[in-house]
């Protein structure tokens, strides 16, 4: 490049510097509208939080030239969330003088939740009747479509600005506020800024009580480790990994689980890990359930809680949303009555919610329920609660993390080990309530927790007497023996365990488990159902085959075998024309199989039947297997445990169920 082509570069450069400077002059002396920008005083007649308010959308408004030099355009302000929208009513109308707004026809409008009803109580075309268009709304909130469609600008409103603060106390000399005030209130409810900045008063003093108070209201909640969570707690951890790659900019929402539902019996922990799950992403918690709003009031009332903390949890992401009880929405599919409408209406209501126009980027929702047959499909569908996990009773390690938890003293030591082996059946809620416990014992005595503190608390252990050990073997030898004759499925393991036994994985404490490798088959037929059925009936049988009368063993809970075999059995009489009827109507498709039953009594009578007949053929099969039940009855007492090539081996002398059963497959337990 020679010394003339240079010369005409730096040139063009220097002409290109002088007209956007000329250009940036213009729009400052030549601004297209006048904001009104020293009304500063008349803000602060009504308020001090209305003046923070004032000076932050007049900051905001002086560099909004384009739109204001625009034919046309709407402006979406978005108001931090907690900061009361009801103020840039006021502010707005003081900021764009009213003449102003009539020459050049600008509407300021601030931004209503839905109705009572869940109807916008306003007409987008009325609003965007103007050339101009201001919108207030809050952070996260819900903004009509159409506004939305028309938005030219979004942008966030910044308040409490250092500038502001310090105009403000001069102003009212209200003295200095340091770096850590100014961080506090800004962290704060802003409600509280006209009773911290009162003229003549010190602002900080003001600051100061307000700490005590929220400190003094504030309850201080440890969150259990996701340790303590078994396979949720797997999910949790992955999730913490995936919200901080989002946050970083290294994931895209749409790859990450929108939802989990979590299902389990009570004091399992279902609420305490959405809980837990917020703190380890160090994401905003947001916990709703319908009970609570409901009590907002009415059907409208109740639609606008909802949207208000969903409107929360988006404005406040990320963040974990907790619905509690989820179960209690109900299913659609079995709503009737007077309340049908009204049940309708709350289930759509949050599936809108849940994936509504505007979506929830940053949102995970936690749905928790002890009853997850009785949700609506549609809630559990991908996109919405796509993960389903069981929260059971926490095993033995389980339980030694949650009581070390709540007993960091005694970490570490053998009285840990020991109550969570003899703790067996009891849930988080059980052991949290037992910690406390020690912790009073120890507040009594002026010290700190001891290990007697806790084991003085242990349950008495009542070993298994020999009989009852010979029973729960018998019973588990039942059901690998009817499993291996029936062609159920490949038996894994069989397993004894008395109260108290080391390592037990159980759920409820049960006395024996019989692992099995479950056939899935795509089409499932009557025979592979009286099959399952006769199978779940084998451990009772045996029972009163071989010890001569049947215990509770086999019943006393939604899981147990009597209960699963009876379900299975009420789905082919009433679903599937698989009972002594053919019968079936569309209509009842979607109505529960118990609700059937009452519908028509003599349904049951066909259930009965099935089961009777299933329960008489599980006692020929051990009848005529006898010998391999004895044997690996007897084994299985001396040995506790039977697996792999051992148990093949005392099994070989069933006959093997002929049926090709090739298939994939999956495990089920049974007791």
């Amino acid at each position: 490049m020679n010394h003339r082509e240079a010369q005409n570069m730096l040139d063009e450069a220097i002409n290109g510097l002088l007209k956007a400077s000329a250009a940036v002059h213009h729009a400052i002396t030549k601004f297209p509208v006048e904001i009104n920008r020293r009304a500063a005083p008349i803000a602060l007649t009504k308020s001090p939080r209305l003046f923070i308010a004032y000076c932050a959308l007049v900051r905001l408004l002086k560099r909004q030239y384009e739109f204001f030099a625009a034919e046309t355009g709407v402006l979406i302000i978005r108001v931090p969330r907690g900061w009361p929208i009801d103020d840039f009513e006021y502010v707005g109308e003081l900021c764009l003088k009213a003449r102003e707004r009539e020459s050049h026809e600008i509407n300021v409008f601030v931004h209503p939740s839905r109705g009572r009803k869940g109807d916008w109580d306003f007409s987008p075309a009325n609003q965007l009747g103007a050339p101009k268009l201001v919108v207030f709304a809050s952070q996260g909130a819900e903004v009509h479509p159409a506004l939305l469609v028309s938005a030219t600008i979004e942008i966030d409103l910044e308040i409490l600005d250092d500038r502001h603060l310090d105009g403000l106390i001069k102003e009212l000399r209200v003295g200095p506020l340091s770096e850590e005030d100014r961080a506090f209130l800004r962290e704060h409810d802003p409600h509280y800024v006209d009773s911290i900045f009162r003229r003549g008063q010190s602002a900080s003093a003001a600051l100061m009580r307000l700490r005590a108070m929220l400190k003094t209201g504030r309850r201080t909640e440890k969150v259990l480790p996701m340790s303590a969570f078994g396979v949720a707690g797997d999910w949790g951890l992955q999730m913490v990994r995936d919200l901080q790659a989002w946050r970083d900019g290294q994931l895209s929402w749409d790859e990450i689980d929108k939802g989990i539902l979590l299902y389990g019996p009570p004091g399992v922990g279902k609420t305490s890990f959405a809980k837990s799950l917020a703190s380890v992403c160090n994401a905003h918690l947001v916990a709703a359930s319908l009970a609570k709003w409901q009590a907002h009031g009415h059907l409208g009332d109740l639609l606008k809680a909802m949207r208000a903390d969903f409107a929360e949890a988006r404005g406040s992401a990320p963040a974990i949303m907790l619905l509690d009880e989820i179960d209690s929405f109900g299913d659609r599919r079995k709503f009737s009555g007077d309340n049908a409408h009204y049940c309708h209406e709350v289930v759509n209501a949050l599936l809108e919610a849940l994936d509504g126009l505007g979506g929830r980027e940053g949102v995970v929702v936690v749905g928790a329920t002890n009853f997850p047959q009785s949700l609506d499909p549609a809630l559990v569908r991908a996109g919405r609660l796509e993960r389903h996990i069981e929260l059971s009773r926490p095993n033995q390690k389980e339980r030694t993390a949650i009581l070390e938890f709540y007993l960091p003293e005694l970490v570490g030591a053998q009285a840990i080990q020991d109550a969570a082996q003899r703790l067996s059946g009891y849930t988080g809620a059980d052991l949290e309530f037992l910690s406390r416990r020690a912790r009073q014992t120890a507040r009594k005595s002026q010290r700190a927790v001891l290990a007697d503190d806790l084991h003085e608390l242990l349950p008495h252990l009542v070993g298994l007497r020999d009989r009852d050990v010979w029973r729960v073997c018998v019973h588990e030898a039942g059901h690998a023996v009817a499993a291996k004759a029936l062609g159920v499925g490949g038996v894994e393991r069989v397993e004894i365990f008395e109260a108290g036994s080391a390592d037990d994985t159980s759920d409820n404490g049960a006395f024996g488990r019989t692992w099995i490798e479950e056939t899935a088959n795509s089409i499932r037929t009557e025979t592979l159902f009286r099959a399952d059925i006769a199978m779940r009936l084998a451990g009772m049988a045996a029972e009163a085959l071989i010890v001569g009368d049947r215990s509770t063993t086999s019943g006393g809970s939604r899981e147990s075998d009597i209960a699963g075999a009876s379900a299975l059995a009420l789905m082919m009489v009433t679903k599937f024309g698989m009972g002594r009827r053919l019968t079936m109507f569309a209509d009842q498709i979607d109505l529960p199989e118990s609700e059937l039953v009452k519908r028509n009594p003599d349904l049951r009578a066909d259930v009965d039947h099935l089961l009777d007949e299933e329960y008489a053929r599980a006692n020929q099969i051990l009848i005529e297997n006898q010998p391999a039940l004895l044997s690996l009855a007897e084994a299985l007492k001396m040995e506790r445990c039977l697996k792999g090539d051992r148990l093949d081996a005392l099994l070989s002398a069933v006959p093997a169920y002929s049926e090709d059963n090739t298939h994939a497959t999956h495990r089920r337990q049974f007791v």
